[in-house]
């Protein structure tokens, strides 16, 4: 049976055994709001008859030859990978030119060696 708060208009499906049949206080979980709900008549409590269909529609047996259902490819998010990607080189590159350091700095013209040299970078940073 269906119960209807009179203050807010909230429904709710209740099973007519937890009413009596005598009626109880019941309260809205919306608004709070606390009414005293009475039993159904007894002749509304007998539901429709079903009516009869021209056909049954039963479940598909194993090996049916019925399609499977397919789950939903997961995303991939490229964008993680590329992120990954371009962390890890330039973490490669930077080892890379720590390591040969040396040789860059003898492949660079002079002006450029003075620059990267440690005396260099205190100069032109001031410390």
């Amino acid at each position: 049976m269906q119960v209807t708060c009179p203050n807010c208009g909230a429904r709710y499906a209740v099973d007519p055994m937890a009413i009596g049949p005598s009626g109880r206080t019941v309260q809205c979980v919306r608004c709070s709001h606390r009414w005293r709900e009475r039993p159904i008549a007894p002749a509304a409590v007998v539901p429709p008859p079903r009516p009869v269909p021209d056909f049954v529609i039963r479940p598909p047996s194993y090996n049916s030859g019925l399609p499977a259902l397919a789950t939903p490819a997961t995303k991939t998010h490229w964008w993680r990978w590329a992120a990954g990607a371009v962390a890890v080189l330039v973490v490669v590159l930077g080892i890379a030119v720590y390591a040969l350091r040396d040789d860059i700095r003898e492949a660079m013209p002079a002006e450029w060696r003075v620059v990267l040299s440690t005396d260099g970078l205190r100069t032109v940073f001031g410390r």
